[in-house]
C-alpha cells in the first residue's frame, strides 16, 4: 500500500496511535485527528489536584501474555508492579473475585472444603472454570454455591451493567469472569504481564506517537464523509488510505440507526483518609444504581498520605443527548446488533481506501492488549508482512 506514503488515521485512542506508530517507522506521513483535547481515547489519565493519578473514564489495567504486544508498550512505558486485586461486597461480605478457594470458604465456610475437594476431583487440570460449568455438578452443596454465587455476584451486577435481565445478556459476557481453583487473589491469573504504566497511560501513548513523521491534530474540526463510495475530508477528495476509529453509525449518518451501547457516569470524591478500601476496585451487585467502586493510588502505587481519590461508577444507556451518558463505553453485542452492525460495515467494505479498526468502528469490546493486537494484524494483512 504507498499511494505516496501518505495515510490518515481518524481518532487517537490507543488503536489509531499504535497504527500510527508502526506506519509511521515504514517512513509513511501519518496525519492523525483527534476531535478531544487529548490523546488516549477512553485510557486517558491525568493528575487531580492532589497529585493523584487517576482514569477520566473508569479504571484500566494493562494485562497480556502476548509477547509482541508487551514488547511493543515496554519501549514506551514502564509497568508498575500493581496486580488487580477486586472484592465484591455481599451482604457485608467482602468476597474476592474473580471466585476462587477462598471466596467459597467466605460464602460457605461449613461446606467449602467439600465443595473444593469436589471441584479439584471434578477438574484435576484446570485452573479455571466457567459459571457455567460451575452450575453442572450434581451436588447440593455445590448447587446452593452456585445459587447463591448467580444471585448476589453475577445477577445483580450483570444486569445492572447491561440494563437487561441476566438471562438475556451473551454468555461469552458472563464467561469473561472465571472461577479459579486455586486460592489465587489476582483477577487476570492468567496474565503474564500486568500493571499500570508509571507515568500514567496518557503518557505512554504520547510516547507511541512521538516521531517526525506524526502530525497529531488535537481538538480537530476536520470531517471526514463519505459521497459516492469516495472519501472526502472537507470536502476534499482523498484516495490516499483512511483508518477510522470512531462510531461506525456516525460516519454513515446513522441511516440504518444508531447502534446501542451502555455508558457509564463516573463520579469522582476525594476523601481525607490515607485508604479508604482494601484493594484498588470493590463492586456493589447489591446497590441500585452504582456498580463498583475504584480507589486510584492502589493501582498507581502512590505515596500520597491524608488524602486518596476514588470514583463511582453508575451505568446506563448510551444517548448523545444525555448529560449523564453520551459516552460510548460498551457495545451490546447480540443478533440484532450484530446484524445492524453488519449493515454498515457492508457499506465501508465497498470504499477502497477505507479501513475500520478499534472498538467503536468495529463494534468490539476490546481489552488493551486486543486492541493492540488487531492493528498489529491489520498492518500485517495490508502491508503484506
Amino acid at each position: 500500500m504507498t499511494n505516496n506514503k501518505i495515510i490518515h488515521i481518524f481518532g487517537a485512542g490507543i488503536s489509531g496511535c499504535t497504527l500510527a506508530r508502526l506506519y509511521a517507522s515504514k517512513g509513511y506521513k501519518v496525519n492523525l485527528y483527534e476531535k478531544k483535547g487529548y490523546v488516549g481515547g477512553n485510557c486517558y489519565d491525568f493528575y487531580d489536584e492532589h497529585g493523584v493519578l487517576v482514569h477520566l473514564y473508569g479504571p484500566h489495567i494493562f494485562h497480556t501474555n502476548n509477547e509482541d504486544v508487551f514488547n511493543f508498550i515496554k519501549d514506551y512505558t514502564t509497568l508498575n508492579s500493581y496486580k488487580n486485586k477486586v472484592l465484591v461486597n455481599v451482604k457485608n461480605k467482602l468476597i474476592p473475585l474473580p471466585i476462587n478457594f477462598t471466596s467459597i470458604k467466605v460464602i460457605d465456610p461449613v461446606h467449602a472444603d467439600e465443595i473444593i475437594n469436589i471441584l479439584k476431583e471434578k477438574f484435576p487440570n484446570q485452573k479455571t472454570i466457567t459459571i457455567f460449568d460451575l452450575k453442572s455438578i450434581d451436588n447440593e452443596h455445590v448447587k446452593s454455591l452456585t445459587d447463591f454465587i448467580f444471585a448476589n455476584v453475577y445477577a445483580n451486577y450483570s444486569s445492572k451493567m447491561w440494563g437487561v435481565k441476566f438471562e438475556e445478556i451473551n454468555p461469552a459476557i458472563i464467561n469473561r469472569v472465571k472461577v479459579c481453583l486455586d486460592y489465587e487473589s489476582d483477577y487476570f491469573p492468567e496474565d503474564k504481564y500486568q500493571g499500570l504504566p508509571v507515568d500514567g497511560y496518557t503518557k505512554m501513548i504520547e510516547n507511541i506517537i512521538k516521531h517526525e513523521n506524526i502530525n497529531l491534530i488535537l481538538n480537530s474540526q476536520h470531517v471526514l464523509s463519505i459521497k459516492d463510495n469516495q472519501t472526502f475530508i472537507d470536502n476534499e477528495l482523498i484516495t490516499q488510505p483512511i483508518f477510522y476509529c470512531g462510531p461506525i453509525d456516525e460516519l454513515f449518518n446513522y441511516q440504518f440507526g444508531q447502534l446501542p451501547y451502555r455508558s457509564l457516569q463516573i463520579k469522582f470524591e476525594t476523601h481525607n483518609v490515607d485508604s479508604f478500601q482494601q484493594v484498588g476496585v470493590v463492586n456493589y451487585p447489591a446497590d441500585p444504581t452504582m456498580t463498583r467502586i475504584t480507589e486510584y493510588k492502589k493501582m498507581s502505587l502512590q505515596n500520597i498520605k491524608n488524602i486518596t481519590t476514588i470514583s463511582k461508577e453508575y451505568p446506563g444507556q448510551f444517548d448523545l443527548n444525555s448529560q449523564q451518558f453520551n459516552t460510548r463505553y460498551y457495545p451490546i453485542v447480540n443478533e440484532k446488533n450484530t446484524n445492524l452492525y453488519c449493515q454498515y460495515q457492508d457499506l465501508a467494505k465497498q470504499i477502497s481506501n477505507l479501513h475500520l479498526i478499534g472498538r467503536l468502528a468495529e463494534y468490539k469490546y476490546y481489552d488493551m492488549d486486543d486492541a493492540i493486537i488487531s492493528v498489529f494484524d491489520k498492518f500485517k494483512k495490508l502491508n503484506k508482512i
